[in-house]
């Protein structure tokens, strides 16, 4: 699996997907992974908090990639996360990220900027959320 078809496997499976696959994730980022998300910082054990957050909020998610380029161990992506929350609303999030991969084809680092587009002041903080 190159770098691009890593983040498009973790955006419709794990983002998108209706579990917290923790063995997965923990397979596809290193140990000493790195999220900052519109000034926060989460390291692994926060990302996946902040997955199984997502989870309970959040009842199906889909990924449009606007642009997803590569380039050496960076991929950077614009796109827009389009969630059916559980109470049955709608969100959308566009997100400018770069991602960062260390030698062992896992995700070290993700740098991301989220602006909400559809959606409530309370879900502002689905970027990070935990």
């Amino acid at each position: 699996m190159n770098k691009k078809d890593t983040i498009r496997h973790i955006f419709r499976d794990i983002v998108g997907g209706s579990q917290v696959d923790e063995a997965e994730i923990r397979r596809l980022f290193a140990v000493g992974y790195v999220q900052k998300v519109d000034g926060k910082t989460l390291d692994l054990d926060g990302f996946i908090a902040h997955m199984r957050a997502q989870k309970q909020h959040i009842a199906e998610a889909e990924t449009e990639f606007l642009a997803l380029a590569e380039d050496g161990g960076t991929v950077f992506s614009n796109h827009i996360v389009r969630a059916k929350k559980a109470d049955g609303s709608r969100i959308a999030v566009q997100v400018l990220a770069q991602f960062e991969f260390d030698e062992n084809g896992q995700i070290a680092l993700c740098d991301e900027l989220t602006r909400l587009l559809e959606g409530g002041s309370e879900d502002a903080d689905i970027g990070s959320r935990r």
